[in-house]
């Protein structure tokens, strides 16, 4: 599935998911900002010739991620795209020097490609390894990388390439368009109880569409999947039957890269993570107390179950 042309950085992740995620973190705590790792620049030969990489401005790699972005399909691997979308500009007549092509030999040095030959708009990449960032990882999204804007391609191949499981069954996130999104985030704000956080509303929505029969793989309800993602969940357990909802362990990595896109900072997006860690720990000693004090040993046991009446109205 090709994603739709025109779809910018923000809706890539999620518009209103991704602001559910920054408002789960306003209540952590403001301390010194750590992350796993920092950037340095990689070096990238384009045709053989080492280029030579220099300071740019975050503009520039949300310019490039922004012309990536309607590239991407299902099938083609993602640093290979941006390979080739550089490929494209350079075809156009812009120099290595250019901001947006320095946007582009950087972050596809930092997607692991070593090597490429440019043949008219298209890039034939032929050294590469893996990395951190290819592979959406959270210890791509360092402070020195969310700042400068080099994280923004980590957090497309994070974006991009997630699953999350709906009753054990693993589902690609397929991204939908900007429209769709829009509609899901008004009927979520909308389910929405006073004090419940968007995740656990998402997931009644979720509900409420396959007790309608809906299946996993339809926009809609590949929408609410999306939402889900961006706010990190990972599993998602639904009883239709008894209207019962419970969560599984969340990642940092899918809700702090979907901040990334969001254009949160390097503090904010900090602040997205301690509150996904800080919510996971709520859910290990929630699972911990529902087994009776007993850490839980079987994956099973780690859903935690969230009593709730499947698609009920607002409460004021």
């Amino acid at each position: 599935m090709v994603r739709k042309a025109g779809v910018g950085v923000e809706e890539a992740a999620g518009g209103e998911a991704a602001r559910g995620a920054t408002i789960a973190a306003r209540g952590a705590s403001r301390v010194r900002t750590e992350f796993p790792c920092e950037h340095t620049m990689s070096a990238i030969r384009l045709n053989g010739q080492y280029c030579l990489l220099r300071d740019i401005e975050k503009k520039d790699f949300t310019a490039f991620v922004n012309l990536v972005l309607p590239r991407i399909t299902a099938t083609e691997p993602i640093p290979h795209t941006a390979a080739n979308a550089v490929a494209a500009l350079i075809a156009e007549g812009k120099g290595e020097s250019d901001p947006v092509v320095q946007a582009g030999l950087q972050s596809c040095a930092s997607l692991g490609i070593k090597n490429m030959w440019i043949d008219g708009a298209g890039a034939n990449v032929t050294e590469e390894t893996p990395t951190d960032a290819a592979a959406g990882l959270e210890t791509a999204f360092g402070f020195a990388a969310v700042q400068s804007g080099l994280a923004l391609a980590a957090a497309m191949c994070n974006a991009f390439r997630r699953t999350i499981k709906v009753n054990d069954q693993p589902i690609a996130v397929m991204r939908q368009s900007r429209e769709l999104m829009m509609q899901i985030a008004q009927r979520v704000s909308a389910l929405k109880q006073v004090n419940e956080p968007v995740f656990v509303t998402a997931g009644r929505l979720l509900g409420g569409m396959m007790k309608e029969g809906k299946a996993l793989d339809a926009p809609e309800t590949m929408t609410v999947l999306c939402m889900l993602s961006d706010l990190g969940a990972t599993h998602v357990h639904i009883d239709v039957e008894k209207g019962v909802l419970g969560f599984g362990p969340f990642s940092p990595a899918n809700a702090m890269s979907s901040a990334i896109l969001q254009g949160l900072d390097a503090d904010k997006v900090k602040m997205v993570r301690d509150s996904i860690e800080k919510q996971n720990e709520q859910l290990r000693r929630a699972v911990e107390q529902q087994a009776g004090g007993r850490p839980a040993g079987q994956p099973q046991a780690q859903r935690l179950a969230v009593p709730s009446v499947i698609g009920t109205r607002r409460r004021r």
